[in-house]
């Protein structure tokens, strides 16, 4: 029942995952290694589902101080050496930077890995959200008799759910007053989450 569920949650994801699995393998072909499945440990509580993930090289255009597009993936250019993100969440799709991903063979797992896939639990949510209004709206468009335009609103809703979860949290921290990432709930949660579990071991 558990993997029906599973298989079921995949495929209301489908839409953000076709795009998050081509930018996982994209980064990994030109910048990246250890492309790989990842499941949190703890998945049978929480942390969402198996997520293809890959890791980007140190050293690389990415990570590299330089001129845009050199340096992309940078949190902080001002330190020398200047500091990559983390890691990134695209659905069921994560990259890591230098460092984000554990290499212990025991499987302990990075304070990173454990904050990304909190981010791919928000995003199961979010998708089964966006996939139940554009199932509403767009069967009653559909009702009414029209049903292309059913089709196509049903499409937006659907695949835009992940992407105005992002759009919304960042601009309701900014009309807080708060850093538009560091302030969005999404993050907030993930952060507040993370450090729970790290204080309960």
């Amino acid at each position: 029942m558990k993997v029906r569920r599973h298989i079921v949650l995949y495929l209301i994801c489908l839409p953000w995952d076709l795009v998050a699995y081509f930018v996982v393998l994209f980064i990994r072909i030109f910048w990246g290694k250890d492309l790989k499945w990842e499941t949190p440990p703890y998945s049978a509580t929480s942390g969402g589902g198996p997520c293809l993930t890959c890791q980007i090289k140190e050293g690389s255009l990415p990570v590299r101080k330089g001129i845009f597009p050199v340096g992309w993936y940078l949190h902080d250019k001002k330190i020398n050496p200047p500091r990559a993100w983390g890691g990134t969440t695209l659905g069921h799709g994560i990259f890591y930077g230098p460092g984000g991903r554990s290499s212990d063979p025991n499987n302990t797992w990075t304070e990173t890995q454990e904050h990304e896939h909190y981010h791919v639990e928000q995003f199961e949510a979010s998708m089964v959200q966006a996939f139940l209004g554009a199932l509403i709206i767009g069967g009653v468009v559909w009702l009414l008799g029209h049903p292309i335009p059913a089709l196509i609103g049903f499409s937006f809703i659907w695949f835009t759910g992940y992407l105005f979860m992002g759009i919304g949290g960042w601009l309701t921290a900014s009309l807080r007053g708060e850093p538009a990432y560091l302030g969005s709930q999404h993050e907030e949660s993930a952060r507040a989450q993370t450090y729970q579990r790290r204080n309960k071991q």
